[in-house]
């Protein structure tokens, strides 16, 4: 569960101590008494590198073991920014430098950490504000409770980097919270959430269940936790008189099933192609920077996702994900969204009508391989 490092400060070159970018610490008492992990690397907006990923993991084993905590807090010292992702500019460069397995260490990790949060044995609450983007939904989407303020928004924009929907969210967007338990059916939405990098508004993710809560005074929300516990943290929340705000996604969830629901991704696709309303017109729109590849990886693994576990599903993030790494369109997505920042990534091929039998083959491949990780993982009878 990354406990290969501590949480102390690391060291700058000169010797000197650098600012942590993971802080963990014990605050509170008596029943407010909280393990607080805040995330502070200001220049990259809380993107995730391997040290902090490990950090998290070993704050959390340590928690676990800490019989005075009594739950567990993930917040941002940043007032724009909850987590902007992952660091994959670094993945990049070590998989042109022919190290993928760097790469393969990293997600692994992270996935780990991921899957910890989700089962971990004390109320864990996420406090969402501003920017969540990619990992930040890994490090927050698993936790009991998604705290979130008005500032709030999040998105999962793998595909315009060349790679695929990853950090369990192809699980939590198959089952969404609320429209699970409404008896609806959320593969279809899910699916055009991971495709489209929709921007998710306050409103919409309060609608889907994605967030449980919403606060309009985060320091009071983290005053209360700390000095009066979760139970009441959270009835304070519930028993607010803010207005929640409107979901646009609620509007058009009922277009998108139609879009989407049913067929393979270029079936999907010729459906997208052929309408001529609104919800259309937006998804060609979103659609427009994904690395087409990328969009038909998504259709198999959210599809794969659905119907197994969040362990299961992880693990088809580790194997799809390293598959589509190995295509030129990683590094060539990262380069133009986060290096160079062009936005103007030369996808091969450029076109879904030129996705190949051998590359969808490749993707079922890296399926089955997931489906044998997964075996190793259950015990034998």
């Amino acid at each position: 569960m990354g406990g290969m490092a501590d949480i102390s400060p690391t060291n700058t070159p000169d010797g000197a101590a650098a600012v942590p970018t993971v802080t963990a610490e014990v605050l509170g008492s008596g029943p407010g008494t909280t393990g607080v992990i805040t995330l502070d690397r200001p220049a990259a907006l809380n993107a995730l590198d391997l040290d902090m990923i490990r950090r998290i993991g070993t704050a959390l084993d340590t928690f676990a073991s800490d019989l005075s905590v009594r739950q567990v807090l993930i917040r941002s010292a940043l007032p724009k920014a909850y987590c902007a992702g992952g660091d994959v500019r670094v993945i990049r460069d070590h998989d042109l430098a022919g190290d993928s397995a760097a790469g393969d260490t990293y997600f692994r990790e992270e996935y780990d950490v991921n899957e910890a949060l989700a089962t971990f044995p004390l109320p864990v609450v996420a406090l969402l504000d501003g920017i969540t983007m990619g990992g930040g939904l890994g490090m927050s989407m698993h936790a009991t409770y998604r705290v979130i303020t008005e500032k709030a928004w999040a998105s999962m924009p793998e595909a315009a980097i060349g790679f695929v929907t990853d950090v369990g969210i192809s699980h939590t967007f198959t089952h969404l919270p609320a429209l699970s338990a409404s008896g609806r059916p959320t593969t279809a939405l899910g699916l055009w959430l991971a495709t489209t990098a929709y921007r998710l508004t306050p409103g919409d993710l309060l609608w889907t269940g994605l967030a449980t809560h919403l606060t309009t005074d985060a320091p009071g929300f983290t005053d209360r936790l700390l000095t009066e516990g979760l139970d009441a943290a959270l009835a304070a929340e519930d028993a607010s008189t803010a207005q929640p705000p409107e979901s646009v996604l609620a509007g058009m969830a009922a277009r998108i099933e139609e879009l989407y629901a049913g067929g393979d991704w270029a079936e999907i696709s010729a459906r997208i192609a052929a309408a001529t309303d609104q919800v259309g017109d937006l998804t060609r729109e979103l659609l427009a920077p994904a690395n087409p590849l990328s969009l038909e990886a998504m259709a198999q693994l959210l599809a794969y996702s659905a119907g197994h576990s969040l362990r299961e599903a992880l693990d088809a993030e580790l194997t799809v994900g390293s598959w589509i790494r190995k295509t030129p369109n990683f590094a060539e997505g990262v380069r133009a969204v986060l290096v160079d920042k062009t936005r103007d990534a030369a996808f091969v091929p450029p076109e879904v009508s030129g996705i190949s039998d051998a590359d969808r083959r490749g993707i079922r491949s890296a399926l089955e391989e997931a489906r044998q990780l997964s075996a190793t993982r259950r015990p034998s009878r």
